[in-house]
């Protein structure tokens, strides 16, 4: 692009040299103007100097050149005032240099209207005009172009992202479900009854499993017809039942985990209520990933604004399990909460724990 704009920046200024040029030798022997040839010829070729810059510093090559036109009506003028249209963003500031331009060249229009008319002058302003008024609209046509890419990507990357979450449903689900009904064969048929508790537990993680990814991936795809039928689905729990559900599953997996507080129950759960159990999630399942037996508190706190969720656990009685993570978990879950108008700190405490807390907005009644 860089490059580019600078073989258009020498084109234009060779053009406007060879013009001035031309307006000088059109001058010569006439009483028009007040310098003589040589002054015309160098204020000429140095506007169009200038212009070699026009695209890195538009205004001040327009000062540039309108300071030569007070020798000369300089063509390069007409080279500043495009580039001032098309590569100063601020519509009001392009158009307040344009009207500057006008009025302090309009003293040297005058003295050079005065054996050549009038017309000249309005002539010469109009085309300046022009030049500008080109510049802008080649300025607006970049800026609807660039928009509709932006568009065009953002929708070729909506529907890659509506196709992935179909096929991680197809993928995902069809496993899901096969252990799910592997659990409650194996809990059927089993005659230990520790073992039928498992395969229970084995088989309600599943069908929880399945159904937060169909609510995710109807997130994903922004199907909120099917988020609000369900698609003939049961409807989602309360928030802070499947809060009470983490919590017990992680005391049952030997985390002595403490809740404190408790949100109020309000159903449907909206995205919210499903990224408060998202942190909740996380703290605890890092709680016992790396931490495991420390003592583990949850504390839910409800403010007129905001709701707030914290998860801190102290330092680990035993040495970390060694699970690895993809160490996406946090930083997926601060864009979530970043994107909610919410905020998310997580870091290590001073007794040797870690606290992971998140502040969201309260939905309104």
């Amino acid at each position: 692009m860089d490059a580019a704009r600078t073989r258009v920046d020498a084109l234009v200024a060779a053009a406007c040299a060879l013009g001035g040029l031309l307006l000088v030798l059109l001058r010569a022997g006439t009483d028009v103007g007040w310098a003589p040839a040589w002054a015309e010829i160098a204020a000429q070729l140095g506007a169009a100097g200038l212009l070699l810059a026009r695209s890195r510093h538009p205004l001040l090559v327009l000062v540039g050149c309108v300071a030569a036109s007070l020798v000369t009506p300089a063509v390069a003028a007409l080279g500043a005032a495009h580039a001032t249209g098309l590569y100063v963003a601020s519509s009001r500031v392009s158009l307040g240099a344009m009207l500057a331009v006008v009025t302090v060249s309009w003293p040297t229009w005058l003295l050079t209207s005065e054996s050549t008319g009038a017309s000249l002058l309005w002539t010469g302003i109009l085309v300046l005009l022009f030049a500008f008024a080109a510049g802008r609209l080649q300025r607006l046509q970049q800026d609807a172009d660039a928009d509709a890419a932006a568009r065009a990507e953002a929708a070729a990357r909506a529907a890659e992202r509506s196709a992935l979450a179909r096929d991680l449903h197809d993928v995902v689900s069809h496993r899901m479900s096969y252990a799910a009904v592997e659990a409650e064969v194996v809990g059927t048929t089993a005659t230990d009854e520790e073992t039928r508790r498992a395969a229970r537990e084995i088989g309600d993680s599943c069908r929880a499993a399945l159904a937060e990814m169909r609510t995710v991936l109807r997130t994903l795809t922004g199907d909120a017809a099917g988020a609000a039928d369900g698609d003939g689905e049961e409807a989602a729990p309360d928030v802070r039942d499947e809060v009470q559900a983490r919590v017990d599953e992680a005391r049952r997996a030997g985390q002595p985990v403490r809740l404190e507080g408790a949100l109020p129950r309000r159903t449907p759960p909206d995205v919210v209520d499903r990224t408060i159990l998202r942190v909740v999630t996380e703290g605890l399942t890092n709680a016992l990933r790396h931490a495991p037996g420390a003592a583990t508190v949850v504390g839910l706190d409800v403010e007129p604004a905001s709701l707030r969720v914290a998860v801190r656990n102290g330092p680990p009685d035993r040495a970390p399990t060694g699970l690895t993570t993809g160490g996406f978990g946090i930083a997926g879950l601060r864009e979530r909460v970043t994107l909610l108008g919410g905020s998310l700190d997580a870091g290590p405490t001073a007794d040797g724990g870690f606290q992971l807390t998140a502040v969201l907005p309260r939905r309104s009644a």
